[in-house]
């Protein structure tokens, strides 16, 4: 299934579970924030598939030059396969969980990613369905903690804008504090287990994790919540 700009590669485990990895091509930031957002949307309650760290054997690499370029020995970022998935389009928006379509919008406001979006024209969901009983599955986060984010945009083009209330009440709100909350208390142990070579792959990995981490506090915040409105 190698396809796309970050070259994910399905590969058999040890474990005998297959997972879709990326590594070299992918970028160790863009890593590092899969690693991160993908355990915190699981945290949060998202339909997010495992995220794993899968050693990927340099004797795997050797005769294709290909998987040498765009994997490379070491540590890889893993999501578990989930095969017979469907990418949602806009008209089937309607047959989903709200409550999960509305977590996504608050999961993805809070890490910054607009990369998520769906319109009845166009759109890039990165949100699948498995077509045996339409379970949603919400896949790929390495383009969050973006920079240029812009909360108008977010309105008007995320997957799930449309689900989303004019108004936010107060118990809505300590709801969803309260969920950021506890998902941001396995931030220590998911920090530590980054592997060397990511950290070593970016330009300062201190500092790009104070500012993640300083942007996800950002719920602490009123402002935070009245932009949401």
């Amino acid at each position: 299934m190698q396809q796309g700009a970050t070259a994910p590669y399905l590969c058999l485990a040890d474990n005998g579970r297959k997972y879709v990895i990326k590594r070299q091509r992918a970028g160790f930031e863009g890593c590092i924030k899969e690693w991160l957002f993908g355990n915190l949307g699981q945290n949060i309650g998202l339909p997010i598939p495992s995220c794993e760290l899968v050693y990927v054997d340099g004797s795997l690499l050797e005769y294709n030059d290909d998987y040498q370029f765009e994997i490379g020995e070491g540590m890889a970022f893993g999501s578990e396969h989930i095969s017979d998935l469907q990418e949602v389009n806009y008209q089937q928006l309607q047959v989903f969980s709200k409550n999960i379509l509305q977590d996504l919008y608050v999961f993805d406001y809070w890490i910054r990613n607009a990369d998520r979006n769906l319109t009845e024209l166009s759109g890039n969901p990165n949100l699948f369905y498995q077509q045996s009983n339409l379970d949603v599955i919400v896949l790929d986060h390495n383009l969050a903690f973006d920079k240029e984010f812009l909360i108008e945009n977010h309105h008007k083009l995320h997957v799930s804008s449309q689900f989303w209330p004019a108004q936010i009440d107060y118990e809505l709100q300590q709801s969803y504090e309260e969920r950021i909350k506890r998902a941001l208390t396995s931030w220590d142990d998911l920090i530590e287990d980054i592997p060397d070579d990511w950290k070593e792959g970016v330009d300062n990995f201190d500092g790009l994790i104070d500012e993640i981490k300083l942007i996800l506090n950002e719920y602490q915040n009123k402002q935070f919540w009245e932009e949401l409105k």
